[in-house]
């Protein structure tokens, strides 16, 4: 079983410290330094790739709706006010606790027997569910969430999730806290991206630092990669010159790293 300890004493040892902590809280320097810089540092280095250790599914709950969706079969208002979507969105969700980053809307699905939402799933040998057309778009903001969790002018600051998908299911990555849970390429990434912190703040290596980020983003990279291609992936684009004479077919795929851009990987030292 691995713990935050070990991954501490890995990025001890990476940097050449001739001590090991026995705990995060133990009082020493590089324990107090660890305990410091993990978790924030966890939390980033898993923003920056599809880490499928940390891939996550779940319905989204709803805050709000636009006038004349099943949610809000109101009439809607001549002008916008807070407690509906902002435009063009019909609906506002709620921001997972647990999100790192969110990546894809799954579209919903129909069993075959009819056209609606499904209550449950298909029944045996019915007709396979399928999920109809590309993930959905979607945009992240925040909102003022006042009492009973509804939008309202003077409410806390809250992350939402808007969309025009009922019903939504997000594909996020999770804040995933338990070290047994994660691969070795996050590990390793982890190691290095804790070790070129901890040689600055420990050592004042600056070159070091900057050897161990170099190392923390190839395995970011390699883990784009890697994870990406860990599963199906369908990236079906249509030639320029089929296109040119008018004929265009809707490509889609769920693979994270197409048409999706995980940006830039840990800041340098220099």
């Amino acid at each position: 079983m691995t713990a935050e300890v070990d991954i501490a004493n890995r990025a001890l040892s990476a940097i050449g410290t001739r001590s090991q902590i026995a705990s995060l809280d133990e009082g020493s320097n590089e324990s107090i330094q660890c305990n410091l810089l993990l978790e924030p540092l966890r939390d980033e280095v898993l923003r920056l790739a599809p880490w499928n250790c940390a891939k996550n599914v779940r319905n989204l709950d709803l805050i709000c709706a636009a006038p004349g969706t099943p949610e809000n079969p109101n009439p809607g208002d001549t002008q916008w006010h807070r407690g509906i979507p902002p435009p063009p969105w019909s609906y506002e969700y709620a921001y997972p606790s647990d999100c790192i980053r969110a990546i894809y809307i799954v579209p919903q699905f129909s069993t075959g027997f009819a056209s609606g939402v499904p209550i449950t799933t298909a029944v045996t040998g019915g007709a396979p569910a399928f999920w109809n057309g590309p993930p959905v778009r979607f945009h992240v903001g925040i909102d003022q969430i006042g009492a009973g969790g509804r939008p309202q002018d003077g409410g806390l600051d809250q992350r939402v999730i808007l969309t025009n998908q009922q019903q939504a299911i997000l594909c996020y990555i999770r804040r995933v806290v338990n070290p047994d849970v994660w691969d070795d390429q996050f590990q390793q990434a982890l190691v290095a991206a804790l070790g070129a912190r901890l040689a600055i703040a420990l050592t004042g290596d600056k070159g070091l630092a900057q050897l161990k980020t170099q190392e923390a983003n190839q395995f970011i990279m390699l883990a784009r990669q890697g994870d990406g291609n860990e599963g199906l992936t369908i990236n079906d684009v249509t030639p320029d010159w089929i296109r040119t004479r008018g004929i265009s077919y809707q490509a889609w795929e769920f693979s994270p790293n197409i048409m999706f851009d995980w940006g830039p990987a840990l800041t340098m030292y220099y």
